[in-house]
């Protein structure tokens, strides 16, 4: 009997062997896949609530930068407002100083706290 034919009926031995045995890896390997994402799926769930937190925050901060932004220029426009009203009444005050306690101050003056406590906008 040759090598040959000696290889060939080993093979027809265990062909069945090999099979099954090929089987039974690929089934482990399949098993030990499943458990270690079984075994990882919460610390992936975490991995994904901090990455949603991160963006989240994130987009807060960008808010806030936008908030601070248009505070910031509401402020200055009110100050601008004030400083105008402001000039406006020592105009006014110049022009028509107070003599007497009982007098009214006068529709200028009136006009300017008007002014600048934002009427007529």
């Amino acid at each position: 009997m040759s090598l040959g034919d000696r290889a060939a009926a080993w093979v027809a031995a265990w062909q069945w062997v090999l099979i099954l045995g090929a089987c039974l890896a690929l089934s482990v390997w399949l098993n030990v896949w499943q458990w270690k994402r079984a075994l990882t799926a919460p610390l992936r769930d975490q991995v994904a609530a901090q990455g949603q937190a991160l963006d989240d925050s994130a987009a807060l901060l960008e808010d806030r930068d936008q908030s601070v932004r248009r505070l910031t220029a509401a402020v200055d426009r009110a100050a601008v407002r004030l400083g105008a009203a402001g000039r406006a009444y020592d105009r006014a005050a110049r022009e028509q100083p107070l003599t007497d306690p009982a007098c009214a101050p006068g529709q200028a003056r009136i006009d300017a706290v008007n002014r600048a406590a934002g009427a007529g906008e």
